[in-house]
């Protein structure tokens, strides 16, 4: 309960100002003497505690102050808060990141916020209502809904999406769609700090639903593998999340067949973190960790990883320019320069950028050559043409400028030519040799450079069955061999989607361990939880902004009660006179 007009408490004078009265007026009380001997003693003992005596046994003293103190009661404006909605417009804001996988009770905490959703849907039948849905690129399900059968069908069609909640995109986006009219936004998620609304909006008013009650998670924080000589080497980094300690068994299968490959017990401290680590297991392509313990979250009690030729690492020939090093810089892969020893040692380990040839005959893996040390150039004059390649699909490099070229490769298959003569070329192995020197051409100059450096990495990392990492929902282009689009399927043959080329290629939103089809290749990737919903929050849900009032300034959401005590109030000034009519004044 609430006072909207605390201003009125300078009225609490008056029934000071009658209690000051009743003290200090006089009473006369009839007394019998029955000797002026005792006249004095009698009105000693009259005279004790005059002040209390007063209001002693005065029944009309008890009234007039029970009406004073309820008037004054009733011009402070008591009122009880309400359930209010300022405008016809209700905004619905749902977090289906992984982490609302966490369970309280028999349900988790997105199917919990659906049935609140559901709920608060048919309070408002009739209403306006939008629903957005958390995630990288918000999505507006439905706006200013106002058929009752659509908005639920589109709560029943709500489900997680694993991607990470990016909140204050989503809030943003309520902004932009409720700031003309207002709107009753009501977020649901597991936590959120109010430090986000440190800008508030007239109009809209904002109701944070959250998890109150503390849950217990112990993730998998980290896990990497690794072919070695003996076999494949993993490590997993466990973080417990509970206030005690608990117990656990770490199983690592084959990603692919699920075959259980090594097992190992543990304990772990309350708020520790823990490392396991398996050597010698068996040569795989994929390796599953899989988290047996109880917890609260078991959305990140799994882990996996493809073990392929999917490095990030560069090493460009220090001799190259250094605009080779930065376009591989801006395609977010590690770059690193050395020299030719440097080079040998990880030429197995890492993506090799150089100039010189005798790479083309050492390693297992492919290289990108960009000029060569071995030859002078010869000028030419002319546009450049190319085939019909994916190494072109992204970009063409057809308006740029080649001023020499050095001598072509036997046996080499030629990809571009100027003025007939080749210009890029890749060897049966897969290596891709650019026949100049970045200095003769004015190719940094175009977007096309860039490009083609993430076309040539991806291409040079293609030579194994893994595509990559992905983080749910991600867009990212991929390489493709052909114009048939690809097909994606779980490793148990399930479809997933079909994509018409790489650069639409969108992730699946469940992690897990995927097959790509591409022009009759099968090809496997993985999508992987970010480490940010390996953590499970809770916190004290909250109302944030103003409440609109009306055309008379009264503010919704207050249930004023002030009138309610009138009835009592007239019922004491019916006992008063009541009670002065029967006894009168004192004589």
């Amino acid at each position: 309960m609430g006072f909207d007009q605390l201003s009125n408490m300078w009225t609490a004078v008056f029934p000071l100002a009658v209690l000051l009265y009743y003290f200090f007026r006089k009473k006369y009380v009839t007394t019998t003497i029955s000797s002026t001997l005792f006249w004095e003693k009698s009105m000693r003992e009259t005279k004790v505690s005059p002040y209390l005596k007063n209001l002693q046994r005065n029944a009309l003293f008890y009234l007039q102050m029970a009406a004073f103190l309820l008037f004054l009661f009733i011009l402070l404006g008591p009122f009880l808060p309400k359930e209010s909605v300022p405008t016809s417009h209700t905004v619905f804001i749902v977090d289906t990141s992984a982490s609302m996988g966490a369970t309280v009770g028999e349900l988790s905490l997105f199917e919990s916020n659906k049935e609140k959703i559901q709920e608060l849907a048919e309070q408002r039948a009739g209403s306006a209502i939008s629903i957005i849905t958390t995630g990288k690129e918000p999505s507006l399900l439905v706006r200013k809904e106002t058929d009752e059968r659509a908005v639920l069908a589109a709560i029943n069609q709500l489900d997680m999406q694993y991607e990470h909640e990016h909140m204050a995109r989503s809030i943003d986006f309520a902004k932009s769609i409720a700031l003309q009219d207002g709107a009753d936004v009501h977020i649901f998620t597991d936590f959120l700090d109010r430090s986000v609304f440190m800008e508030s909006e007239n109009g809209i008013t904002w109701t944070v639903h959250t998890n109150e009650k503390p849950l217990a998670n112990i993730a998998i924080e980290k896990f990497g593998a690794v072919a070695t000589m003996n076999g494949t080497e993993a490590i997993v980094k466990l973080s417990n999340q509970s206030t005690s300690k608990q117990p656990g068994k770490m199983i690592i299968k084959n990603g692919v067949t699920g075959e259980t490959l090594s097992e190992q017990d543990f304990f772990i401290d309350a708020g520790a973190d823990l490392l396991l680590s398996f050597k010698e297991l068996p040569t795989v392509s994929a390796i599953r960790a899989v988290l047996q313990v109880q917890d609260d979250y078991p959305t990140d009690n799994e882990a996996l990883i493809l073990i392929g030729n999917a490095s990030s690492e560069v090493i460009v020939d220090s001799q190259l320019h250094e605009l080779v090093k930065k376009a591989f810089e801006a395609i977010g892969l590690t770059v690193t320069t050395g020299s030719v020893s440097e080079m040998e040692m990880a030429r197995d380990q890492a993506i090799l950028v150089t100039n010189d040839p005798s790479f083309l005959r050492e390693g297992t893996e492919p290289i990108l050559l960009m000029g060569r040390n071995d030859s002078s150039t010869e000028p030419v004059s002319g546009m450049v043409q190319t085939v019909n390649d994916s190494l072109f699909t992204i970009a063409s490099i057809k308006d740029i400028y080649v001023s020499a070229l050095y001598p072509p490769f036997e046996g080499y298959a030629t990809l571009a030519t100027v003025d007939g003569k080749p210009f890029i070329q890749r060897s049966q192995r897969g290596d891709i040799v650019v026949l100049s020197d970045i200095a003769l051409t004015d190719w940094p100059l175009h977007p096309s450079f860039p490009l083609f450096i993430w076309s040539s990495a991806e291409m040079l990392r293609s030579g194994s069955d893994n595509v990559g990492a992905f983080i749910p929902n991600e867009r990212k282009a991929v390489l493709t061999s052909g114009s048939e689009g690809i097909e994606i399927f779980t490793t148990e043959d399930k479809y997933v989607a079909s994509y018409p080329d790489g650069g639409s290629f969108v992730a699946p939103s469940k992690p897990g361990i995927y097959k790509m089809i591409d022009g009759g290749t099968e090809k496997y990737f993985s999508v992987q939880l970010e480490l940010g919903e390996k953590i499970v929050s809770h916190g004290s849900g909250y109302k944030q902004g103003f409440v609109e009032t009306d055309d008379a300034g009264k503010e919704e959401g207050k249930n004023m009660i002030g009138w309610l005590f009138l009835l009592p109030v007239l019922l004491l000034l019916l006992i008063e006179w009541e009670v002065q009519r029967r006894r009168g004044y004192p004589n």
